[in-house]
Formats: C-alpha cells, sequence, structure tokens
C-alpha cells in the first residue's frame, strides 16, 4: 500500500508531465492556468496545492521532464565506440522528430526572464 507522500509525488509527477505537454503544444504566453488544470483533469486550487506559483510549476516541469527525456536520449545511446560516429549524426533527427516541442520549450524557459 502506498504512503500519502508516495501518492502525491506519484500525482504530482502526472501534473508535471501533462502542464509540460500542455505547454510545449501551447508555448507559455498561450497557456494559462485554466488551460493546465483542465489538462490535467483537475482544478486550479488543487495544481496550486503542488506548486506555489506558475513560475515553479514552469521550472519544476521543466526539469523533470527534461530528465525524462535525457534518459530516452541515453537509452539510445551506444554501448559500441564504432557506432558512436552514426549516433552523432543520427541524434539531432530522431531528438527533433520525437523531441522537438519539448526542447523549444525548454529553451523559452531557460531564455525568458
Amino acid at each position: 500500500m502506498k504512503t500519502t507522500e508516495q501518492q502525491h509525488n506519484e500525482r504530482k509527477q502526472e501534473l508535471m508531465e501533462k502542464c509540460f505537454e500542455c505547454y510545449a503544444e501551447n508555448g507559455l504566453t498561450g497557456t494559462g492556468i485554466k488551460a493546465l488544470a483542465e489538462a490535467c483533469g483537475c482544478t486550479k486550487a488543487n495544481l496550486y496545492s503542488y506548486f506555489k506559483n506558475l513560475d515553479e510549476l514552469i521550472i519544476e516541469s521543466t526539469a523533470y521532464c527534461m530528465t525524462k527525456v535525457e534518459d530516452d536520449f541515453m537509452k539510445k545511446a551506444p554501448t559500441d565506440p564504432k557506432d558512436a560516429m552514426r549516433f552523432i549524426e543520427e541524434i539531432p533527427y530522431w531528438t527533433a522528430k520525437k523531441h522537438g516541442k519539448k526542447y523549444r520549450l525548454m529553451y523559452q524557459v531557460y531564455t525568458l526572464p
């Protein structure tokens, strides 16, 4: 049986993933708290029970989700040095195709004041 803390952490991770996807799809300026709550299937108040404010939500969800993207990237990394050059040549295309919107959002988050 999961503890309340484990349930809280799992729900927070789920919220971060859904919010990040919503931001990636609509952009930072095009996504408000109402859209985020709808994407998460919860109320605005419920989101604020997990995050102090939108800035915290954006920063935490970006860090969490980009770590998952990096893990996905590392799973693709070759273990044989002979395959390294092919990996280096192909990975930008794979990354852009699979995670392009996520990377654009990450750059927005880290470059906007």
